[in-house]
């Protein structure tokens, strides 16, 4: 199991671990590690910023999700991945800055914790995938507002992979660079964020907050549940 290690400094709270792929395989135990972190990150007064990184050449690789069992959706499942206190959900109405620090594959989970944060700085060998046909969690509304309509649209329906170019074109990320210079990048962008006032970076994110509630980002989280049923009594995933 990927270990989740909190490490902050100079106002920045950096979340590591091996990769992302334990949240597209539903490893629980992981979820909830890696949501404690930005809770207790974000509530650390010295911290303005949160950024999540993998050790590995990928952020997140492609992995299979476990078999769900639909019962179990509406009560275990839900709460380590679809609920208020979630991780995704965590991250989606965090009270700092969410930025992620991308590299190589971007699947499923990984592409979600890409349309939770606020900034994302992808190396230029980043591939991004749609998670919509996996993941019932994945919140289209945020994807929307993050790439607009159209975009959205096509990347669900399609379940296409955009390389970091394509990925910075419609908006999905903020910054593309060469892999080499990714850490130096994603060092810059934190250093400019954490510039600001304490006060100023919790009164940014509680108006970013009520915009994402006003388009209805918190009722497709709620609503991830039922797609989760119908999705897994559909493909005989569930039990």
């Amino acid at each position: 199991m990927s270990v989740v290690e909190v490490t902050v400094a100079e106002h920045c709270a950096v979340i590591e671990v091996d990769d992302f792929s334990p949240l597209s395989r539903y490893d629980a135990p992981f979820a909830r590690d890696l949501g404690r972190a930005v809770v207790e990150a974000c509530d650390d007064d010295a911290v303005k910023v949160v950024l999540l990184r993998a050790r590995n050449a990928d952020f997140a690789p492609e992995a299979l999700p476990a078999p769900i069992a639909v019962r179990e959706v509406l009560t275990t499942w839900h709460r380590d991945f679809a609920g208020s206190d979630a991780l995704y959900q965590a991250l989606c109405f965090a009270k700092k800055v969410v930025v992620t620090e991308v590299t190589g594959d971007v699947i499923g989970a990984g592409a979600m914790l890409v349309l939770c944060s606020d900034l994302t700085v992808a190396a230029d060998t980043a591939r991004i995938g749609s998670p919509f046909s996996s993941h019932p969690e994945a919140n289209f509304a945020l994807a929307a507002l993050t790439m607009r309509l159209n975009r959205a649209k096509a990347w669900m329906l399609r379940e296409s992979v955009l390389t970091a170019a394509q990925a910075l074109e419609q908006g999905l990320v903020n910054r593309v660079v060469p892999a080499a210079d990714l850490t130096d990048a994603v060092s810059e962008l934190t250093r400019s964020v954490t510039g600001m006032p304490l006060d100023g970076v919790t009164m940014s994110k509680m108006l970013l907050q009520s915009v994402l509630d006003a388009h209805g980002v918190g009722r497709d989280f709620d609503l991830a549940d039922q797609y989760a049923i119908h999705l897994w009594s559909e493909t005989g995933v569930a039990r």
